[in-house]
């Protein structure tokens, strides 16, 4: 009776990732990232801090929650190099990181959309001739997005990403992100 339990158990998250399908959509995840970076601050009206390309890389566990759902953690990291400057000083990014919660829906048997929620972290460079800082921000971040499958264990998708980084002298800091990525399940 309890093997019986303890085996069922086991495979119930190989039936629930692979079922009848041919594509994954469940297990450890890599995906490398390029993307838009759309920094931005606001008093009352929004400004931007520049834009820039954004490369960068995620990586994720997705656990079955049924033959439809999956929830699972992932940490990533993207770098962009945006700025605005003027008369020499300059405000900009260098990197973000976030760490969070992703729950995806499948559609079909090709198709996952899904939904992030995390800590969200940028650093904020300053330069004024003769001296630059590094501050850090942080907050909440969201993401939404689709997933492509193209084999079995790759994927091709697509990511809407913002952030809520806080106040910083008297500035709130937003983040604006979209990434196009590819990836493969193990």
């Amino acid at each position: 009776k309890y093997a019986l339990l303890a085996l069922a158990l086991v495979a119930q998250p190989a039936f629930a990732q692979d079922g009848d399908s041919e594509y994954k959509t469940s297990g450890l995840r890599i995906e490398a990232r390029l993307g838009w970076e759309t920094p931005t601050v606001s008093d009352g009206a929004v400004y931007k801090l520049g834009q820039s390309v954004s490369a960068g890389a995620e990586l994720g566990y997705d656990m079955p929650v049924s033959e439809q759902v999956t929830f699972g953690p992932y940490v990533n990291y993207d770098y962009a190099d945006t700025k605005t400057c003027d008369a020499g000083t300059c405000l900009g990014t260098d990197g973000n990181w976030s760490a969070g919660a992703r729950i995806g829906f499948n559609v079909g048997e090709k198709a996952q959309v899904y939904g992030k929620i995390g800590y969200d972290e940028m650093r904020l460079k300053a330069t004024i001739p003769g001296f630059s800082g590094v501050e850090t921000l942080s907050g909440v971040g969201g993401s939404l997005g689709v997933d492509f499958n193209l084999s079995k264990a790759t994927y091709a998708g697509f990511e809407l990403n913002y952030a809520d980084l806080g106040e910083f002298a008297g500035i709130n800091f937003q983040r604006r992100h979209v990434a196009a990525k590819i990836g493969m399940r193990f």
